[in-house]
């Protein structure tokens, strides 16, 4: 692009010249000048770019696994059963017996013992029987020792409980429980990634070949020149 032309206008002064002569003037008028230029503005465009991007897709898949149920079955039955109890009941007898016969045997022992008795002189009331005379003498002791001799044989009567068995019959219900297992094939609808592509367009501006124009351009300029008056002569 140019630029605009500018005109510029000098105005000098010129001294005067010895001998009194006054200054030339300018004239001026307003002109227009005319200048051709070419103006140029920056084109834009829109450039497109196929993209391929990775990504995941949400499909459908079965699932399917066994079920194991287990299924059981109860049945019953009777059947006759002889139950038996013990009763007791006290019984009475007679048995021969051992008892111990206890005996005693008469013996004796002799010891010597110490006796003490009053001397037995002195006036009755002044110290009569003060001193004692001791002797010395032999006593016999008896004492009867327990003898255990032979065993005596006695009869004794006892009692204890004798145990009675009592059977009866009874009905009783069995009852029987049967289970199996069943399997069962079950399936159901899941969700499933898988890796896939997916294109898209890319935009993007670009600079494109610019856009010129020829313009034609009006200055406004001054255009002077130099009026010399006459001379003053006095």
């Amino acid at each position: 692009m140019q630029g605009f032309l500018a005109l510029a206008v000098t105005i000098a002064v010129v001294a005067a010249d010895s001998g009194y002569a006054p200054a030339p003037e300018y004239l001026c008028r307003d002109t227009n000048t005319s200048i051709y230029a070419e103006v140029c503005v920056p084109a834009f465009a829109e450039q497109i770019t196929p993209v391929t991007l990775a990504v995941k897709e949400v499909v459908d898949n079965d699932y399917c696994f066994d079920r194991v149920l287990t299924v059981c079955e109860e049945t019953s039955s009777f059947v006759d059963r002889e139950i038996c109890t013990y009763e007791y009941a006290r019984e009475d007898v007679v048995a021969d017996c051992t008892t111990t016969q206890v005996t005693y045997a008469e013996k004796s022992e002799t010891m010597k013992v110490t006796t003490c008795s009053a001397s037995g002189y002195g006036t009755p009331g002044y110290g009569a029987g003060e001193h004692q005379y001791c002797r010395e003498e032999y006593q016999t002791q008896a004492y009867r020792v327990p003898l255990v001799t032979e065993p005596k044989l006695e009869s004794c009567k006892l009692a204890y409980p004798a145990p009675s068995k009592v059977c009866v019959t009874k009905t009783l219900e069995i009852v029987e429980v049967k289970c199996e297992d069943k399997v069962e094939r079950e399936c159901f609808n899941v969700a499933k990634f898988q890796d896939a592509t997916n294109t898209v367009d890319q935009k993007e501006i670009i600079i494109g070949e610019p856009s010129c124009e020829q313009l034609t351009l009006t200055l406004p300029t001054q255009a002077c020149s130099k009026n010399h008056p006459k001379p003053y002569h006095g």
